[in-house]
This record gives structure tokens, sequence and C-alpha cells, in this order.
């Protein structure tokens, strides 16, 4: 009895934790400029760097179900095949279709996975979480979910085509009342579930996004006078303030050059349709001085083109973290944000966190472009931030909060299972 006793601890303690990790966002191709899928990209690495097994189901790019090994077999990738169909002819209603359809695959796959080999615990990110819901009582599993939004709130600061989805996403989004724990990114967006769920503050962590501080990282001054924005073609990014802000600039300082990376996406609503012909209005108006990238680029790219800048801007309506600020501050950048969500808690004092106006953010471009020792000193401040955000660091907190979760119930099974 004893021996049995001891070998069901030593089997316990020697079997790989096991986390599901379920995201609609994950980069194809290693390239995203989705803050969601960058993160469940890197946290998979570092969880499985701390000897997890890592499933990770996404949306997949083929007609098939396949399976991807990564890290010698840590991290498998599951895509999930996720058709739209035909007849849909309104592209948002067609988007939003799939992520139901994706939520559908969730449930078989993971179901069937967990059947082969138990999942310690199920970890969801984004707002897709009714597919989670049923898969935690389905098959008794724990179940950890991510806030890198409130999708609830994030759609009001969308397109007029988005908001009209507004009450499906937040019937989908209330499925997270029935997780074991909530994450949140930013202290901001903790406090900003805790307004809006009917759940205890100590269910709420903090646990950030990460910065990978080998690639981004200062690499030489730049020599041009380069200012840089990078994001989703959203409303909530802003997208539709930067032509304005841009032509201020360059219509007042002939030296500065002003560069976005802004990927188009399919089926744009009108209003981002005509937020793209502004921007190609600008490609005519200063050929020369306007650079605007509408691909996906790497993260060693990436990393480039922030350290070829001396001035990043960020001017979003909704941000609960604002990854990319991040990372150009770790690249020693002076940041302009606008002072909405996490912000000017990410910048502090290592930039400038104003109203969201276009007049307001031209201003303070050309005011930072004349002050060269303000930029330094907002870089050196910068560098030093972003030392606190390692992806090993989020990592083992993340397995700290997923092990708080589970490591009680399993223990207290096994030994009734024993006895």
């Amino acid at each position: 009895m004893f021996k049995d006793l001891v070998f069901g601890l030593k089997s316990l303690l020697n079997r790989p934790y096991k986390i599901g990790i379920l995201s609609y966002h994950y980069p194809q191709k290693g390239k995203s400029f989705n803050g969601v899928a960058i993160h469940v990209s890197y946290l998979a690495k570092e969880l499985a760097k701390l000897g997890c097994d890592v499933h990770i189901f996404t949306k997949g790019d083929s007609k098939h179900i396949h399976k991807e090994h990564y890290n010698q077999g840590r991290i498998v990738v599951h895509n999930l095949r996720v058709n739209s169909p035909s007849t849909l002819q309104n592209p948002v209603m067609n988007k939003r279709f799939i992520y139901a359809l994706f939520d559908n695959e969730v449930i078989s796959e993971v179901t069937k996975e967990h059947n082969h080999e138990k999942f310690d615990i199920i970890h969801t990110h984004g707002w897709l979480t009714s597919g989670a819901f049923i898969v935690k009582h389905l098959n008794n599993v724990k179940w950890a979910h991510t806030f890198h939004a409130l999708e609830k709130n994030r759609l009001k600061f969308m397109s007029k085509e988005e908001r009209e989805y507004y009450n499906v996403a937040q019937w989908i989004e209330s499925n997270v009342n029935h997780a074991d724990s909530l994450i949140a990114v930013s202290n901001h967006l903790k406090e900003e579930v805790l307004k809006n769920y009917p759940v205890k503050r100590n269910k709420v962590v903090y646990i950030p996004n990460g910065v990978d501080l080998e690639v981004f990282n200062p690499k030489g001054n730049s020599q041009d006078k380069k200012i840089l924005y990078v994001g989703r073609f959203s409303m909530e990014k802003g997208i539709d303030l930067v032509p304005k802000v841009i032509r201020k600039v360059l219509e007042t300082n002939k030296e500065v050059k002003f560069q976005i990376i802004a990927p188009l996406i399919e089926g744009m609503p009108p209003s981002a349709e005509k937020v793209k012909k502004e921007f190609e209005k600008l490609s005519e108006d200063f050929p020369e001085r306007f650079l605007w990238i509408k691909e996906l680029v790497g993260r060693e790219d990436l990393a480039k083109l922030y350290n070829e800048c001396c001035i990043f801007i960020q001017p979003s309506r909704y941000e609960a973290f604002g990854l990319t600020t991040m990372e150009a501050m770790a690249c020693g950048k002076a940041v302009i944000t606008s002072n909405k969500g996490a912000l000017p808690e990410v910048v502090e004092n290592a930039g400038k966190s104003i109203p969201l106006n276009s007049g307001l953010f031209a201003k303070e471009i050309l005011s930072l472009l004349d002050d060269y020792r303000l930029r330094e000193r907002y870089g050196r401040r910068g560098i030093e931030k972003a030392k606190q955000f390692s992806w090993k660091k989020v990592a083992e907190q993340m397995l700290e909060n997923h092990k708080n979760i589970t490591e009680k119930e399993e223990t207290q099974t096994t030994l009734k299972s024993l006895i």
C-alpha cells in the first residue's frame, strides 16, 4: 500500500505539466502584429523551457487540421481547420462567423487531445471563451483566462460596422465568470475587469506582457529624423488620426520622414477604406518622406525599424498594454502615446502620454524633434523600464499561477485513488 502511494506521488511529480493554450491568434510563418499572437508564441517557448508540455490550438491557414512540433516536441501547434461559408458577403459578419466556427473546433480537438493524455490546465487568450467553457465542464479540467483587452469595451472604439456586434461579443466574453483564474496584462486592465465582472479581487492576477530583449535593444543611433508608427489597421489603434498627424508634421518640418507599418486587412469596412485613401494621398504628396510598409515584417526587421527612428508614436483609443510601445522603449526610443488605457502605466517617465488629438500629437512630435537631450533621456529610461518585462519572468509567474490552481486538487485526487 505504502509503495503504491510513493509510486503514485512520484508519477505525479515526474509527469510534465501539460498546458492547453487556446488562441485564435498565433504567428503564421513567424510573422504577426497581433499582440495576443506574439504573447502566446513567447509564453509557449518559455513554458517549454521550464519543462512544460504546451499544446497550442489556433486557427490554421490550411484546409486540414494538422500539427506542428517545436522545441523537441515540447510545443505542439494544432492548426484547426476553419472555413468560412461562401454565402456571406458582409466581411465583418464573415469574420464573426469564423470566430464561432473556431470555438466549435476547439471543443472537439481539445477534448480529443485531453482524452489521449489529460491536460493539467487549459489557458485561453483573447475574448473567444465559449469553447473553453464547454471544454472545462465536459472534461473536468481547470481553466485560466488571460485578458488582453475587454472586448465589449474595445468594440466601442472600433468601426461602426464592428460595433453592430457588441451584444454578441459581450455575451461570449461573459463566459469568463466560470474560469478558475483571470489574468490581466496591466493593472489598468485588472481594474477594468473588476469593474465589469462580478468576480472576487483575488481571482484576478496581474501578469504583464513581456519583451524579447535579445531582439529589441539599442543598436546605434539613428541619423535620420524619422518618426515611426506600428499598428493594425483599426480605429481602436487611432489609425484614422495618423494621416492627420503625418500631414501636419511633414508640412511643418521639411527634414523629417514619417514611416508607418500598417498592413492592410481583407474585407476592410468603409471607414477603414477612407483612411487607406488618405495614406495613398500622402504617398503622392510626400513620395520621399512618407514611407508605408503594407505587409507583415518579422521580429528582427521590426527591431531594425525601431532603431532607425528617433520617435515612436501610438495614438490608440483603447490599449490594454501597448506592446509595440514597450518594444520601442527597449530599443531606446522616445515615445509619444495617447493617455488612454494602460499606456501611461507602460510609459511612465520614458516619454509622453497626452490627450488624443491629432493637433496635439503633431505639436509634441515637432517639439521633441528639436530636443535631442530630452529624447536621449526618454530613451535611457525606456531601456531600464523594459528590463523589468522579460518573457522568462512572465512564464515563471504564469506557471506559478497555474500550479496554484491545479496542484492542490491533483494531489488530493491522486491520494484518494490510491487509498
